[in-house]
């Protein structure tokens, strides 16, 4: 479970990103974090991975104050995360295959049970037939796949994922928002920064409406 409390996020220079946010989203649903850009969306998944800090306020993650950890702990609560940026972080020096492989080996999995879990997660994204091509011959949709690859090749509880569509014309839009859908139905959280209103209307989620910081029914 995931438990925001109070939470503000202010930044150098002033700027408060978040003001009082709550919100708890249980295990094994899906929710869409929906907002203007600027409304704070990104910052609200950056503080569940501890990538940035509360300002003030808690946020809870299985039971775990992320803002309290020390450092020494933070991978070990990602572990927890499949995540998905929005500009990709695909490594253009190695193979769609290795790319990954990559999350895998910093963990230290056995190759064996690696490459399996590697081709496993290539075929539910339908790229296993491209696993010895570089991402930069692959189309923006095709890259895209491939972060979600990554991001669950472990197996994660908790999908996050920051504008995951952009840029993608509808119907490749809508085949990762099946994608998405068919982790969610086996028990993955699913967290989606999005604008994306055509996707919310076919995955039908909850939504956490951000406005200026807030959230949209609090927000003056």
């Amino acid at each position: 479970m995931i438990s925001f409390s109070g939470v503000c996020k202010s930044y150098p220079g002033g700027f408060e990103a978040l003001k009082n946010i709550s919100f708890t989203i249980p295990n094994g649903e899906m929710v869409f974090i929906t907002g203007h850009s600027g409304a704070g969306k990104s910052t609200l998944l950056k503080l569940m991975t501890a990538i940035e800090r509360p300002t003030s306020g808690s946020v809870v993650v299985n039971g775990q104050n992320v803002g309290a950890l020390r450092p020494g702990a933070i991978p070990f609560l990602r572990r927890n995360f499949g995540l998905i940026f929005q500009d990709h972080k695909l490594l253009f020096d190695r193979n769609v295959f290795d790319n990954v492989m990559l999350p895998l080996n910093i963990r230290g999995f056995d190759r064996r049970e690696a490459v399996r879990r590697v081709r496993a997660a290539l075929d539910k994204v339908g790229l296993l037939s491209k696993e010895k091509t570089h991402p930069i011959t692959l189309s923006g949709g095709e890259q895209q796949r491939l972060c979600i690859a990554r991001a669950i090749v472990h197996r994660p509880a908790i999908l996050l994922a920051d504008e995951p569509t952009a840029n993608l014309d509808s119907a490749y839009a809508g085949d990762l928002g099946e994608l998405f859908k068919s982790f969610n139905q086996v028990g993955v959280t699913v967290i989606i920064a999005t604008h994306d209103e055509n996707l919310a209307a076919r995955l039908k989620p909850r939504t956490i409406p951000l406005q200026h910081g807030m959230l949209a029914e609090t927000a003056p």
